[in-house]
């Protein structure tokens, strides 16, 4: 099968979860005799251009650069409405002649990507990595405060409480329903592109009820849960003494990184150390006020580690800790943590919950909540033995192959349902 997987970045110029997930379904789908080819958006430059290249892998990749948005409007449109996007896009299905489109991620690209697929008599099949379908900020958190949002209550929240605050204008002078009216016009755009998708993936039941409660069909959800690569040999054994908590992912607020730290530095001088390892640069503020928060301690921060070095990384943890603050859609690196045999201290909030079971394979805590997760790593700290009885619940992973197979299942009922209509 011709397979065209569209995503809205790519490595290696940006990783990400979904970039990551990407790639890899589409080297898993190339290695079962598919042709693939990705469809993505570059970083901006001063021209508009559609490059083609060959990754170290052999997919083909068509890259799309566009120029910069002028101002705050145009940004917000241009996120999802773009009509050179959608030109070069009708550029690569003549060219490749696609049998299926896996759509991704449409940040940046065109809500009328679906549309053209469908127009032209091509099976599509859209996975839901966030929530941007029904929110511009993808995370359903407000932008004036971060506090989680329930979703658009005629779209006079997303106007207040998160276009305003974004320009900096006081709510009093800021022009609310007129902003209310462009987010209408970004939810019709956005519902008429879920309207035309033969299939939606959702990874997680908490994502899958997210999206119903906003009217999503259920006739075409597909629940299939993501896979890993599980690690090849075995793993290495600890090298150090005292216990090790690692927070492995985005170094970002929503993350909630700075209630870990907060946690970790109650608890004094003891026989532990955390380490941190992501990205930086991300939002090097945030960072910033990490460090400074940090000074002198057992807290330190390692940086992105590249991909060939995770299961090492993990091998060295005992407990992996996700403090995250936002509605988590299907972390991986929770699976990647069990893989590898690691107990998991998660934040109860979202796919979180459905995914680490409260003193079973891990502790789930309050999201935000520096005093509870504080009690749960002192508790830990005192009573190491909990570990071993959370490691021994732990339950096999769904690996990458067995995942990759279900959405190939998928691709061949929209084939036969294709080839059966004509």
């Amino acid at each position: 099968m011709r397979i065209l997987q569209v995503v809205h970045q790519y490595p290696p110029q940006k990783i990400g979860g979904t970039e990551i997930y990407t790639q890899n379904l589409s080297r898993a789908l190339k290695n079962r005799g598919h042709e693939v080819i990705v469809f993505c958006r570059g970083e901006t430059s001063g021209e508009r251009r559609l490059g083609m290249r060959f990754g170290s892998d052999g997919l083909k990749v068509y890259t799309l650069y566009d120029m910069a948005a002028r101002n705050p409007l145009s940004l917000f449109l241009s996120s999802f409405r773009n009509p050179f996007v959608d030109e070069s896009f009708t550029e690569v299905l003549e060219e490749e002649a696609p049998d299926l489109i896996h759509f991704q991620h449409l940040k940046g690209l065109s809500d009328r990507l679906m549309v053209i697929a469908k127009d032209r008599g091509i099976p599509t099949v859209l996975t839901l990595h966030d929530y941007w379908f029904l929110c511009p900020n993808a995370q359903l958190l407000r932008w004036g405060d971060n506090k989680l949002c329930p979703g658009p209550r005629l779209w006079l929240n997303c106007a207040y409480s998160c276009a305003a605050p974004r320009v900096g204008i006081p709510a009093p002078l800021f022009p609310g329903p007129l902003a209310a009216g462009l987010f209408a016009y970004r939810d019709r755009l956005l519902r008429k592109a879920l309207a035309a998708t033969d299939l939606i993936i959702c990874p997680t039941e908490f994502v899958r009820s997210i999206f119903s409660r906003q009217g999503l069909p259920k006739e075409k959800v597909r629940l299939i849960e993501h896979g890993i690569d599980p690690p090849i040999d075995s793993l290495p054994g600890r090298a150090e003494d005292g216990l090790n908590f690692l927070y492995l992912g985005g170094i970002a607020w929503q993350k909630g990184l700075h209630t870990l730290v907060q946690a970790f530095q109650s608890l004094g001088s003891v026989p532990a150390t955390l380490a941190v390892c992501g990205d930086e640069q991300a939002f090097p503020d945030y960072t910033c006020a990490l460090r400074e928060m940090v000074g002198d301690s057992s807290i330190t921060f390692r940086g992105l580690i590249p991909r060939s070095q995770l299961w090492s990384t993990l091998a060295q943890a005992d407990v992996v800790v996700i403090p995250s603050l936002w509605y988590e859609v299907s972390p991986l690196v929770v699976e990647e943590a069990f893989a590898a045999g690691v107990p998991v201290i998660a934040s109860g909030i979202g796919a979180l919950a459905e995914k680490v079971r409260h003193g079973v394979d891990g502790f789930l805590f309050p999201p935000g909540d520096v005093a509870h997760l504080s009690h749960l790593l002192r508790e830990i700290v005192a009573n190491p033995s909990i570990l071993e009885g959370l490691k021994n619940n732990i339950q096999p992973v769904k690996t990458l192959e067995e995942h990759v197979g279900e959405i190939e299942v998928v691709y061949a009922r929209l084939g036969a349902d294709k080839e059966n209509s004509d």
